[in-house]
């Protein structure tokens, strides 16, 4: 089998929700052993998120839990427990990465900070992802993605000018920060190789998000212009929208940027003949007279079908896509040419679609195996990697601390 990126690299995972599991789940897709500490006294919380496989309720048959936390290990700890906080840190001094995910002051209070496992493992990296960072203000106040999606901007310019924010679906921000986290991981690991040191690594997560609006943060400071809300406009492109086709809630995106486009859009409905008014004869004057474009070219796509349309457009050089839902992502030939879906059995849920990171590298390819049930290794971690005596293991079971 070929070596995976990672391979030899083991990280412990303190992660909470979706961004410290999905970092450490693309890491064990690349090879790296990531052994998950949660427990039975308070689960993760999307162990308890829909939708579950075949509507059966369980910490275990979450599908939402089962797509970000694949290739793992689980270990049940009870970490306020003290012989469990040790448990912790032998396995700490054992590994290369700790991540946390959780809210800043919650690894210290375990007696698991930074500082706490440097002692253990001089050079350990950690990272903690939590919302705000380890310091300022808003250190302390927890959440998730959507409020965190609205506090970093995003919400606000999604929707149309004359009602109430909609934002991007979900969690937005939530599959942003991954990508940054496991890059700043495989830097860390690339220094430590150069130099013998660990780092510490505060991954905040809004700072991260941010970023994604910077040209609107640029705009306030040099213009003191505020966006918001544009619906389906852009300032520079038009035809620029989402249009309805034949069918029922068929739509296709449309987009237009130059006079080229224009002009294969034009050939794509058969130069109908309104495309040769000169009011659309522009950039500007399409812009001008947006409203009545986008009534007529949905005149003509509601004949259509929306895959019609996407590929009658793409055919001539426009880009447009359908507005896929989730049947239609279920069935998609590209995404089934390109093995996106990879269907392993679970013990609990049977036969089960994951998906793997959306990088595939030639040489190292994924290796994507099924997400653990809470606490299913914790027997293997504890003898076969700690090194627990069989006696340590049922002392400290009979203690609790393995809830």
């Amino acid at each position: 089998m070929e070596k995976k990126i990672l391979d030899g690299i083991r990280i412990v995972e303190f992660g909470w929700a979706v961004v410290g599991p999905v970092t450490c789940s693309w890491a064990g897709n690349y090879g790296a052993e990531v052994i998950k500490v949660e427990t039975n006294i308070k689960v993760d919380v999307i162990r308890a998120m829909p939708p579950f496989k075949d509507d059966q309720v369980g910490i275990n048959t979450s599908l939402f839990f089962a797509r970000e936390n694949t290739s793992k290990y689980s270990i049940a700890l009870n970490l306020a427990q003290p012989e469990a906080v040790e448990v912790a840190k032998r396995l700490v001094n054992l590994s290369d990465v700790v991540l946390d995910s959780y809210t800043s002051g919650v690894m210290a209070r375990f007696g698991l900070s930074y500082e706490d496992l440097r002692k253990v493992k001089p050079d350990i990296i950690m990272i903690s992802s939590c919302m705000y960072g380890q310091t300022g203000a808003y250190r302390s106040m927890p959440g998730y993605g959507v409020p965190l999606t609205a506090i970093s901007g995003l919400t606000e310019i999604c929707g149309w000018p004359d009602r109430e924010p909609t934002g991007p679906y979900g969690s937005y921000t939530d599959y942003l920060v991954p990508r940054f986290n496991l890059l700043a991981v495989i830097a860390a690991l690339d220094y430590r190789r150069r130099t013998g040191k660990g780092l510490y690594l505060d991954a905040s997560q809004y700072e991260i998000s941010v970023q994604f609006i910077s040209p609107l943060l640029l705009d306030y400071v040099v213009n003191k212009r505020i966006d918001t809300r544009q619906g389906n406009l852009c300032p520079y492109a038009a035809p620029h929208g989402v249009y309805l086709c034949l069918g029922n809630d068929r739509w296709c995106a449309i987009t237009v940027f130059n006079d080229e486009q224009w002009n294969g859009f034009c050939k794509a409905i058969g130069n109908l003949t309104w495309t040769q008014e000169s009011k659309f004869s522009t950039i500007l004057s399409r812009k001008k007279h947006e409203e009545e474009l986008d009534r007529l070219i949905e005149e003509w796509t509601i004949e259509h079908t929306a895959e019609e349309v996407m590929i009658i457009m793409q055919r001539y050089g426009v880009p447009a896509g359908v507005l896929n839902n989730g049947e239609d992502l279920g069935n998609d030939p590209q995404l089934k040419h390109r093995h996106y879906y990879k269907r392993l059995d679970h013990p609990e849920m049977g036969a089960v679609d994951y998906a793997s990171h959306s990088i595939d590298f030639s040489n190292s390819p994924q290796q994507v195996f099924r997400s653990p049930c809470l606490g299913e290794h914790t027997e293997h971690v504890c003898k076969n990697i700690i090194g627990l005596s069989d006696e340590e293991f049922k002392i400290y079971s009979a203690k609790g601390v393995f809830e």
